[in-house]
């Protein structure tokens, strides 16, 4: 088991470094169209699209690494009154039951990917930008999660530690 939460746990990290990247290209896209309003009384006539699929890509591809590393937003209310195996308990049943919503989100966007595929669709920009392509890079990012909170909800349950805090011990030693 401690393969594939490890590997789980890289991929989180890779698809952490695509939200990273995707801000990166967001921020220099903006620059861009700044300058071309600037200099150039143009514009690309496709920044608020394009930074839609931008930001869809930090949202969605950045879930898997704040929650194995604990960096997602927690209120401890309730399990800071339970003891250790009731709060075990707790974090599996949680990341069980948003795997499984995450399942099922993930496959609604399967529906939408398949739908605009066969119907050829395109956004409504002078890009044309065919829909399946940012919907399917939602969708990725969502079976991406949901194999995260997986993997996290059996590490709960079986009291394996992170890697993620596993790899922060070793960096600072």
């Amino acid at each position: 088991m401690s393969k594939l939460y490890l590997t789980v746990f890289r991929i989180s990290q890779v698809t952490a470094v695509v939200a990273a990247l995707a801000l990166v290209c967001m921020v220099g896209f903006i620059a861009f169209e700044i300058l071309l309003r600037h200099f150039f009384s143009t514009s690309t006539f496709v920044q608020d699209e394009f930074l839609g699929y931008g930001l869809s890509i930090c949202i969605v591809w950045s879930l898997g690494y704040p929650l194995e590393s604990g960096k997602m937003i927690r209120i401890n209310l309730l399990t800071s009154r339970l003891s250790a195996r009731a709060e075990r308990a707790l974090m599996t049943f949680a990341a069980f039951s948003t795997a499984l919503l995450i399942l099922g989100l993930a496959w609604m966007f399967w529906l939408r990917v398949t739908r605009a595929w066969t119907r050829g669709t395109v956004s409504a920009s002078s890009a044309e930008v065919p829909i399946w392509i940012p919907e399917s890079i939602i969708m990725i990012g969502l079976i991406l999660f949901f194999f995260q909170l997986v993997a996290h909800g059996l590490q709960s349950a079986t009291n394996h530690p992170s890697f993620a805090k596993i790899d922060a011990n070793d960096q600072e030693h």
